[in-house]
Formats: C-alpha cells, sequence, structure tokens
C-alpha cells in the first residue's frame, strides 16, 4: 500500500484534475466576460455611452459659443437688432406704414 501511495496519481485521477482545471479556466474567463457591472461588455457598453456623451458636449458646446455670439450681437450691434426685429417682429419705425399689396386673379370665361 505504501508503495502505491508513492506512484502519484493514476491516469482517471490526472483526467479529473485536468478537467477540472479546464472547467475553472472556462469558468473564470465566462465571468471576466460577463460579469454584470464590472465584466469586458459592461466596459465596452461605457466607452461607447462615453463617446456618444463626449460628441453631445461637442455639439452643445458649439451651440452655447453661437448662442454667446447672438446675445453679443443683441447687445452691441443696433443695425443686427433692427434688422431682427422687422423681420422677425415685423415691428416698424415711427411714422412708417405697411401697404399689402394683394394680386386678383381674373377668371377667364
Amino acid at each position: 500500500m505504501a508503495d502505491k501511495a508513492n506512484q502519484g496519481l493514476n491516469k482517471r485521477e490526472k483526467r479529473a484534475i485536468r478537467r477540472f482545471i479546464l472547467a475553472m479556466i472556462v469558468l473564470s474567463l465566462l465571468f471576466v466576460v460577463f460579469a454584470p457591472g464590472r465584466g469586458l461588455l459592461s466596459h465596452y457598453k461605457l466607452k461607447k455611452e462615453v463617446r456618444i456623451l463626449v460628441h453631445d458636449n461637442e455639439t452643445l458646446q458649439q451651440r452655447n459659443a453661437e448662442l454667446a455670439e447672438e446675445i453679443k450681437r443683441l447687445k452691441n450691434d443696433e443695425a443686427y437688432l433692427e434688422r431682427l426685429a422687422r423681420e422677425k417682429y415685423g415691428m416698424l419705425k415711427k411714422n412708417e406704414e405697411v401697404y399689402e399689396l394683394k394680386t386678383s386673379h381674373s377668371k377667364k370665361n
């Protein structure tokens, strides 16, 4: 009996140990890929979301700069303010009148 203990593991035991180790490696890899909140898939989703947010942020910064320029023009450029008031709001200067000319369509007999 002492001789068998010194010989080590038989083929069946070695195969079982290899299968166990392989199963543990596969399970570990699956956990690394699919772990909720910490896996590779979550990592890639978060990276994609960050790219989208960065793009949205750049777009909003550009729009903010355009609006800041518009505010600056409204505060400092009287001609621009007047043109905008006339075109957008239909405002008139003092003693101005608007004439609307309508074309009549004649009926052909």
